[in-house]
């Protein structure tokens, strides 16, 4: 896990201990990558809602608790708050989802700040438009050239062909698009996934 939002900010300054004290409840994959950054702490590590209710009967509250959402076996709210009624006074939500009325939901209930764990990127698939034939690999280093500024001949350049067949490219990249000009086109290539 490598980039989080944090929500809200705290804004006083805690000391922290060499070593803490980590309850970290959640799906067992899921607990697995978020307990990498927290080696070094005597860390407690929990599969679900049903783990953690029993632990905070037999335990008193570490100095921090990450739940990592969604639990498998039930809502993360009124555990939340039947841990904040048990004096636990850190309790972190580690999410993947930044979903605004979960966030709120869990910050009325007494969550210290939610943690958004930020998804990796994985590049959508071009999504033609209806009708409209696919672009070949050529047509589509024409068209990246041409969403970068390149002139007709510029491009042509580049690929060793002369501007006559750029713009020969380009009028099939129209037709198969739908577009008129090379801003439209462009735009279109974009909204389809063609180019980022």
């Amino acid at each position: 896990m490598s980039s989080y939002v944090v929500l809200p900010d705290v804004t006083r300054t805690e000391t922290t201990h060499a070593t803490s004290t980590v309850v970290l409840c959640g799906t067992p994959d899921l607990v697995r990558q978020a307990h990498n950054p927290l080696t070094g702490n005597q860390v407690t590590l929990l599969t679900g809602a049903a783990q953690l209710r029993a632990y905070a009967d037999r335990h008193s509250a570490p100095d921090v608790c990450v739940i990592v959402t969604p639990l498998p076996d039930g809502p993360a709210v009124p555990l939340i708050r039947m841990l904040r009624a048990r004096g636990w006074q850190k309790v972190v939500i580690l999410s993947g989802k930044a979903d605004a009325r979960a966030i709120h939901a869990t910050l009325v209930a007494g969550v210290r700040s939610v943690l958004i764990r930020k998804q990796a990127e994985t590049p959508a698939a071009p999504v033609p438009l209806p009708g409209a034939a696919a672009l070949s690999d050529r047509e589509l280093e024409v068209l990246r050239m041409v969403a970068d500024g390149q002139t007709n001949r510029a491009v042509g350049e580049r690929l060793g062909v002369s501007a006559l067949t750029v713009k020969s490219h380009l009028a099939r990249i129209a037709r198969k698009l739908g577009s008129g000009d090379r801003a439209e086109m462009v735009a279109t290539a974009i909204r389809c996934g063609y180019i980022a």
